[in-house]
């Protein structure tokens, strides 16, 4: 099965259409039929919502259902459970489900996991996989950590670098075990089509699908715009995008929604628990997670004329 992959140049490209977790049915468009879970309690839907991020990451073995699954729970920073999940899958044996909790690991500090995965991932910074150490030290980076400065001047220089002069004076020892600085420049570069670290107020999800093969769609570049102004007529913008038949425009419109308030987005985000396509239902479960939990959501505001 053809794989596009995910959230630095970390992010990686979802699946076009994966199998659902769940039997649905589906309308000609593509959106899941049927209404959401009947139940309104709150704590039943989040712990429903729970349950279906972490069957993503540990009830399967396919590599984009768990890729799409850490890419949902790197928006719930400060959530343990979502901490625990990512945490363990950064020594997982599949190397890029390893690449992609390094970089949820990295969204989840930005969000409010504090310094939870430093050390972790100053660690990995001494990998023998190149990709891992180009990954993580990226990932730091953007952090403001310099830990992996080293690696980045190194890829930056490319050919200067081939002495080995540069590399003599690293303090990382994966370096050393490098047949040539070119290694990582090459890693970059592929980088560049599958797991980056996307750029800052840009989620995981949404950056996917902007690094597809298929070009930046406006109508996602839009949301993403749009979706920071945390006014009345965004999140009614956003809501309306939830109803498209881009998968794309929806995963990221539910990734937006996750910081607007109200029972309107509510419903939507309860709409698209249901979608048919993994990488939005698990964004859409962990956005109603956020949605219903985290104090800092925004109250939309009335745009000033």
């Amino acid at each position: 099965m053809r794989r596009f992959y995910i959230p630095a140049l970390l992010a990686f490209s979802l699946l076009p259409a994966t199998l659902p977790l769940h039997a649905q049915s589906s309308s000609a468009d593509g959106m899941v039929v049927g209404a959401p879970p009947e139940t309104t309690n709150p704590q039943t839907l989040r712990d429903s919502a729970w349950s279906r991020l972490e069957e993503g990451v540990i009830g399967t073995k396919n590599t984009d259902t768990r890729i799409a699954a850490i890419s949902a729970l790197s928006m719930l920073g400060g959530q343990q459970r979502a901490e625990k999940l990512v945490g363990n899958c950064l020594h997982d044996p599949d190397i890029d489900v390893r690449l992609a909790a390094i970089v949820a690991s990295g969204e989840l500090m930005k969000n409010g996991s504090a310094n939870v995965f430093s050390n972790e991932l100053r660690g990995q910074l001494n990998d023998q996989d190149p990709k891992v150490v180009f990954t993580t030290a990226s990932t730091l980076w953007k952090l403001g950590d310099p830990s992996g400065e080293d690696i980045l001047l190194a890829v930056s220089e490319g050919e200067r670098s081939g002495d080995y002069n540069f590399w003599k004076g690293s303090t990382h020892q994966a370096n050393r075990t490098l047949h040539s600085p070119l290694a990582l420049m090459k890693i970059a570069a592929q980088q560049s089509v599958s797991i980056l670290v996307p750029p800052v107020g840009i989620g995981m999800g949404a950056y996917n699908y902007l690094k597809s093969p298929g070009g930046v769609s406006p109508q996602i570049t839009a949301i993403n715009q749009i979706g920071k102004a945390g006014t009345d007529p965004a999140k009614i913008a956003l809501i309306e995008a939830t109803k498209t038949k881009d998968p794309g425009a929806r995963l990221s419109a539910a990734e937006a929604l996750a910081n607007y308030r109200g029972a309107d987005v509510t419903a939507a985000l309860r709409t698209l628990q249901n979608d048919d396509k993994d990488n939005v239902r698990f964004i859409a479960n962990a956005a109603y997670i956020r949605q219903t939990t985290t104090p800092g959501a925004t109250s939309p505001t009335k745009r000033k004329k």
